[in-house]
């Protein structure tokens, strides 16, 4: 290739280089001043809810007046540099930068104006003003739910008494111990253990033989259920179990293959002295 080839080629890309230059020039204005524009009409929009508090509306003019500043700094920053750039396209005698410089900064300045007179922050403090008069200054603190009663140590007795009482009534009769005496739930032995800081868990076992040991089985869980306990199982144990009444556990096991009994288990949640 010779050097007028070279030179031409060369021109070429300067030329293409410089019509790039100058599209991304006037594009970035336009994007710029558009961007502004939407700014300011949307200044005063509070989204799909409206502020309900006084603090919600000051975080709402906060947020109009911060985005606003930055869309003219932006703005500012840009009419800078097509300043600069109307000035060196003068001084080059590159008449088509010097116009460009001059068009630019002319949109960057009407859109800088048009940011810094816009009226939508003060409309959003106007309808703020005319709002805060009937809300809350900050958002009501919902009153703490009253603290649940505690469980006492005779209600959670008299509940798992209950429970036996409701275990032997479901058994096929007749239902004995293991010595085979009849059952007398008032005379049922009950084990406490310490739980939390003050508390104390009651416990209870029992062997029971009744006439059908498997349909008894059955129809003790089915009263259980039918209490409210919830079922679970784990290690070939039947258990029933509750999260909100005195009783938090209940368990039986049908040994009837190694000793002929029911083995049943009670266990009341943690409960305290009553006062």
């Amino acid at each position: 290739m010779s050097t007028g080839d070279r030179r031409r080629v060369l021109r070429t890309l300067g030329r293409i280089l410089g019509v790039l230059l100058a599209v991304a020039v006037v594009g970035g204005t336009l994007v710029l001043c558009a961007g502004a524009f939407l700014v300011g009409v949307l200044a005063d929009d509070t989204g799909y809810r409206e502020p309900r508090t006084a603090v919600d509306w000051m975080q709402a003019i906060d947020r109009a007046t911060s985005a606003l500043m930055f869309a003219a700094g932006a703005l500012a920053v840009a009419l800078v540099v097509t300043c600069l750039i109307a000035v060196a396209g003068a001084f080059a005698r590159r008449t088509s930068w010097a116009v460009i410089g001059v068009v630019c900064s002319a949109l960057l300045a009407f859109a800088i104006v048009s940011v810094s007179v816009n009226g939508q922050v003060e409309s959003l403090v106007a309808r703020a003003a005319s709002a805060v008069g009937n809300v809350a200054a900050v958002a009501p603190v919902p009153s703490p739910s009253p603290a649940p009663e505690m469980l006492t140590v005779d209600d959670a007795r008299e509940e798992m008494l209950a429970m036996l009482s409701t275990t032997i009534d479901a058994a096929t009769a007749p239902v004995t111990t293991a010595d085979g005496s009849p059952p007398i739930v008032d005379a049922a032995h009950l084990q406490a253990a310490p739980c939390g800081e003050v508390g104390s868990r009651l416990a209870l076992t029992a062997e029971l033989a009744t006439a059908d040991n498997a349909a008894s089985l059955a129809a003790i869980l089915a009263a259980w259920d039918a209490a409210g306990y919830l079922p679970d199982r784990a290690m070939q144990e039947d258990i029933r179990y509750s999260t909100t009444l005195p009783v938090e556990r209940l368990s039986i096991r049908d040994k009837t293959t190694i000793d002929g009994l029911l083995h049943l288990s009670v266990q009341s949640a943690c409960a305290v002295a009553g006062g």
